[in-house]
């Protein structure tokens, strides 16, 4: 392996001006992880994500939890487009940079920056501009909400229960597939910037990137003309679905979707352990998948996997059901996460040492031997580095 202290990170050298807010803020977040230079223009007031809950109070001082996650590893520069010296700052800043990502409100628009302006300061500039609905939909620039773009996207007709109304996933998934989405976009400007040597405007749809997480449900819709429903706890078959156990959930697949080697290898494990009402799944009738899509036999399994795993804990149940080749794995809660054997194993978590205490952050989900990541750094300070524009910014990210 690479010494990560000596070798250049993938995007060192690649400066990011970054005027997003917080649909777009964990993209650049991610291009500082892997090297890049980042520098965060922000109006006199603040960026809007230092206001996004979750927030704590810092002696009587509210904190972003979502600002400190967000803008790990990034500058802070403070400049008032509404003023001449303003725009001129951020010209400047804009000429000496590889990259502008924007969302969704119009940074450079509304300070008299047109496309034309913008690449007449640096013909190779490469910019990605994340909005709601793309930059087609007007206005292009409308305001962003999560449970808005969840539900112009499908993906909230998906979430919840049955019986009742659609219900959202926790945490602003939306935004997060927005920026991963505009970190890959931003990925490819600058190779195709590499490769002929011209800058590129990438226009990434929020609602098109949660519409991408339907999965086959499109096609599923175009071939049978049947529209996906929310499922819920529901298990889908018998053996597969989410089950409740002594200190939580375990989720398994030992149906269609798994295999049928799977199954025989649960059915025997239960016989094996003495589970009440184990013996009936023997009958042949249990080996055909249209009886294991019954009413009957989900209900029935439920009620013998259920008796089975309220004695035993998720932890177990996952050794032994993967020693039996069964797929299953416990429903981990954040501090079963924040003390997962295989994470710690890989290092992936790293403290950070914040204005709020010592705060735990994930590293990015990847090795790279040549090319290391840069772990994450504090989130710096409103204009923590205003000083230094008309000055060279120095890499190496927030203090």
């Amino acid at each position: 392996m690479t010494n990560p202290h000596t070798s250049p990170a993938a995007l060192e050298g690649v400066r990011v001006v970054d005027l997003t807010d917080e649909l777009g803020a964990y993209a650049s977040r991610l291009l500082a992880d892997l090297g890049a230079e980042v520098i965060r223009v922000e109006p006199p007031a603040g960026s809007a994500t230092r206001r996004v809950e979750p927030i704590v109070d810092v002696d009587g001082e509210p904190v972003s939890a979502f600002e400190l996650f967000v803008n790990a590893g990034k500058r802070s520069v403070v400049i008032d487009t509404s003023r001449p010296n303003g725009v001129a700052q951020l010209e400047d800043l804009i000429s000496t940079s590889d990259l502008v990502i924007e969302s969704p409100v119009p940074v450079l628009e509304e300070a008299g920056l047109d496309a034309e302006r913008v690449r007449a300061l640096k013909s190779d500039l490469c910019r990605v501009i994340i909005t709601p609905y793309g930059l087609d939909q007007q206005p292009g620039w409308s305001p962003t909400d999560d449970l808005l773009v969840m539900a112009s996207g499908g993906l909230l007709h998906l979430g919840g229960y049955p019986d009742i109304g659609p219900v959202a996933a926790y945490g602003g998934q939306s935004r997060f597939a927005a920026s991963i989405f505009g970190a890959v976009a931003a990925m490819a400007a600058l190779l195709q910037r590499d490769l002929d040597g011209t800058g590129s405007t990438y226009d990434v749809s929020a609602q098109e990137c949660v519409a991408q997480a339907l999965e086959d449900s499109a096609a599923t819709y175009a071939l049978t003309g049947r529209v996906r429903e929310r499922q819920g706890d529901r298990p889908r078959e018998a053996g597969s679905g989410v089950y409740p156990c002594r200190d939580g959930y375990v989720s398994m697949i030992a149906g269609r979707l798994g295999t049928a080697r799977a199954w025989s290898a649960l059915v025997a494990w239960l016989n094996e352990a003495g589970a009440d009402g184990a013996a009936e799944l023997l009958d042949p009738r249990w080996s055909t998948f249209a009886f294991r899509q019954t009413e009957n036999a989900i209900e029935e399994f439920g009620r013998i996997f259920t008796a089975f795993a309220a004695t035993r804990n998720k932890l177990d149940l996952y050794t032994e059901a993967q020693s039996r080749m069964i797929a299953l794995s416990p429903v981990s809660t954040v501090a079963d996460i924040l003390a997962n054997p295989q994470l710690l194993a890989r290092d992936f978590f790293v403290d950070v040492p914040e204005q709020v205490g010592v705060v735990r952050f994930p590293r990015g989900p990847y090795r790279m031997s040549g090319t290391p990541l840069h772990d994450p750094r504090r989130a710096p300070a409103l204009g923590a580095d205003t000083e230094l524009l008309g000055h060279d910014l120095v890499s190496g990210g927030a203090a």
